[in-house]
């Protein structure tokens, strides 16, 4: 196809291609043999993908001796064993999209030809790669003390199917990009032919993600609906989706304080904190647990409770250190990169030193803040406020429960700030000086230029570095358990403790499913608020 220079920039780039006088003739009765045998092909991968998976389900061993009456396991999670979820929707998804190609072929239409190409790669591609794995699983050696050799006849044996595919797929590739350029009608934008070029990138990395992501996810997300145990040899049970209602179920009500009869006033703890009363007994008997209550005045509090208190609990703590710490660095950070990015003596070695936090390991660095945050003079922080007067006397930063959240963020917030500087470093060099000259002459002083022109212009590296450092602070364990253990639980601890101790598997992986649903949510925001996708 020739295509059209654009002569101007603002010129419509999807303008139609003229077709070359070349595919202005009929086809051959030859040629529409040709293109007809392509669709047809085609239409028969398409089909027997369907077919494939058809039979491998009816042929799997489990789901027969289920559905012969010889075992009692869950048909469902049967399925999701052998199968999951991944390759079932790719296989239905890449046959129906197979055969919509082999209809479109027939029409004889030039973007349904250019597609049909690139998916001949692809499948040929694909055909290639599991002939090889086909060939080295079929000739490798099983048990190295008795198998010395490589079995050739056996490899060979396995790997003549997948050549035969792959030659039939090749003889079509060839025969298509022969004819797709005489006898296929229609006209093809620049758009199409550029969304066609970014699929054909995509494929590699989509394939990747399939491979080292969507399926652990997906083993995590089937495991979630069982009644697994961690190394444990018990029979898996289908619970469904009853691991996420014991998980997420909690109710708000309202509840007045306990009274102090010598004083007619709500009664408070050692600690000045208000008790309140239980919350109803029938909750109490369905396994409801209360978490927090907070004071809405009046003598009366909204009391959260929750059947899985204990996750509850850690999911508010680490929702508040994920918002608290994440802001703090995102000020900071952006703070310290506009002062390393300016021009004075010494920039480079500023720029050097102030990795030095971000470089220490977190367990090392944690362990060195628990030794600063002593609740004695023997802690540097207790002893440095004391000493100035800020404080009248030493606090247990690490045993009050008040403080303990803000110990840990102080923590973070030290560690991680010269990552997020760094990040918004490389987003500050790539504005133009140009643009505050410019706006130095219209007269917006630094304030104005900051919010005008350097907030707008860094939008894509902030969303970037929120989603970066909110993907750690949501999954954050090393810094809660080094410094607070069990007294304090994050949703990764929390997650650690249900696997570990409890060997409760099919409930730790519901915990890890939650998290992974968090990061997405807090993605999606950060991309939306920040317009990242109309940059």
């Amino acid at each position: 196809m020739v295509t059209r220079t654009p002569k101007h920039p603002l010129e419509d780039i999807d303008e139609p291609v003229m077709p070359s006088p070349e595919r202005m003739r009929s086809p051959t009765d030859i040629e529409a043999v040709t293109i007809e045998l392509i669709s047809g092909l085609f239409i028969l991968i398409g089909l027997g993908a369907f077919a494939l998976l058809f039979v491998s389900i009816n042929s799997d061993p489990t789901i027969q001796a289920i559905t012969q009456g010889r075992s009692e396991q869950s048909l469902i999670l049967a399925f999701l064993d052998s199968f999951g979820i991944v390759v079932p929707i790719l296989v239905l998804v890449l046959g129906g999209l197979l055969i919509w190609l082999g209809v479109r072929l027939r029409q004889r239409g030039i973007t349904a030809a250019r597609w049909a190409q690139l998916a001949l790669v692809w499948l040929s591609v694909g055909v290639g790669v599991l002939g090889l794995s086909a060939f080295y699983n079929a000739g490798r050696p099983v048990l190295a003390l008795t198998d010395t050799g490589f079995k050739w006849a056996e490899a060979v044996g396995a790997i003549i199917p997948h050549a035969v595919i792959l030659v039939v797929l090749l003889v079509a590739l060839r025969w298509l990009s022969r004819l797709i350029n005489v006898i296929f009608e229609g006209d093809e934008t620049l758009t199409a032919r550029d969304t066609r070029m970014a699929w054909n990138l995509l494929i590699p990395t989509l394939a990747v993600l399939i491979v080292v992501a969507a399926r652990p996810l997906e083993e995590t997300f089937i495991t979630s609906l069982t009644d697994k145990r961690f190394a444990g040899t018990q029979t898996v049970n289908f619970v469904g989706l009853n691991n996420y209602a014991r998980l997420l179920s909690f109710r708000l009500d309202i509840v007045p304080c306990r009274l102090n009869e010598e004083t007619n006033s709500c009664a408070t703890d050692t600690t000045g904190a208000v008790r309140w009363e239980m919350i109803d007994r029938e909750m109490l008997r369905q396994g409801f647990r209360p978490v927090s209550t907070i004071d809405l005045g009046g003598g009366r509090g909204l009391t959260i409770s929750a059947i899985d208190a204990s996750f509850i609990s850690s999911a508010g703590n680490t929702l508040f250190f994920t918002v608290v710490s994440v802001l703090l660095e995102l000020v900071l950070g952006l703070f310290v990169a506009m002062v390393v990015n300016s021009k004075f003596r010494g920039r480079g070695l500023m720029r050097a030193a102030m990795l030095v936090p971000w470089a220490i390991p977190t367990v090392i660095s944690a362990r060195l803040w628990e030794i600063m945050l002593r609740d004695n003079q023997s802690g540097i922080l207790n002893k440095m406020l004391v000493d100035l007067g800020i404080l009248s006397q030493s606090q247990a930063w690490l045993a009050n429960p008040n403080i303990q959240l803000w110990s840990l963020i102080l923590v973070d917030v030290w560690k991680t700030t010269p990552f997020m500087a760094l990040l918004l470093l490389a987003g500050l060099q790539t504005i133009p000086e140009d643009l505050y000259e410019a706006a130095s002459v219209d007269g917006a002083n630094r304030v104005r230029q900051f919010f005008a022109v350097t907030i707008p212009l860094l939008r894509p590296t902030i969303a970037v570095a929120l989603v970066f450092r909110t993907l750690d602070a949501l999954r954050v364990f090393d810094v809660f358990n080094v410094l607070l253990g069990r007294r304090k639980l994050s949703m990764a601890t929390y997650n650690f403790e249900t696997l570990v101790q409890n060997q409760d598997g099919g409930y730790a992986s519901a915990i890890g499913v939650i998290i992974f649903i968090l990061i997405f949510i807090f993605a999606v925001i950060y991309v939306r608020t920040l317009g990242v996708e109309t940059e």
